[in-house]
């Protein structure tokens, strides 16, 4: 691809970049080892701040097992005003009984936001974020039930409910029933871990 073109795309490509790299549980040091690159240089691509050669970039998608047209699927999108994901293309994580599937995020300055297909089974809880994160999080359950624990409270949710709550405050979800827990979960802004450690 034309070096010209890439420029032009720096500061989407280095987000995406940024944002699967997270989402699927690598740390800089190890993906910038891998990849023959400073630390620092990973810092700037990720940032937007400088143009990777192909090379580069070639090698930082080797090590994050990103496929390089599929990056330069995703820059494109991230400038049309519609996005499609496919079932295959949708990034997933399932740890301890708990299983996320990113269903569509918008990394769009002003506009972030992320909705996920969130699975618990039963018996199975999403870890604890003790101290919580920015942002709100909505969700609507499709089956099961559960209890939702929020700064210390329990609130019963079931088939056909719907929540929202502010992320800052502690809290974490159990399900208590004897089947499967299914929501569609949303997030604003998006939170970086749950699809590297489980976390929500």
């Amino acid at each position: 691809m034309d070096a010209l073109l890439i420029k032009s795309m720096v500061p989407r490509l280095g987000r995406i970049l940024k944002t699967w790299r997270e989402k699927t549980g690598r740390n800089q040091g190890d993906v910038a080892s891998k990849a023959g690159i400073s630390v620092s240089m990973l810092s700037q691509i990720e940032r937007g701040m400088v143009a990777p050669s192909i090379e580069t970039l070639m090698m930082v998608c080797s090590v994050l097992d990103l496929d390089a047209s599929h990056l330069f699927r995703m820059v494109a999108a991230d400038e049309n005003p519609v996005r499609i994901l496919r079932s295959g293309e949708r990034l997933r994580n399932e740890v301890g009984g708990v299983r996320y599937e990113q269903l569509m995020t918008s990394t769009q300055s002003g506009w972030q936001a992320e909705m996920f297909l969130l699975e618990v089974a039963s018996g199975c809880s999403t870890t604890f974020s003790g101290g919580g994160h920015e942002g709100v999080e909505m969700g609507y359950v499709l089956d099961g039930e559960a209890v939702l624990t929020i700064d210390a409270n329990d609130y019963a949710v079931r088939k056909g409910d719907s929540v929202h709550f502010s992320s800052h405050l502690p809290h974490q979800l159990c399900n208590s029933g004897k089947k499967a827990f299914r929501a569609i979960w949303s997030i604003s802004p998006p939170h970086v871990d749950y699809l590297g450690s489980g976390d929500k």
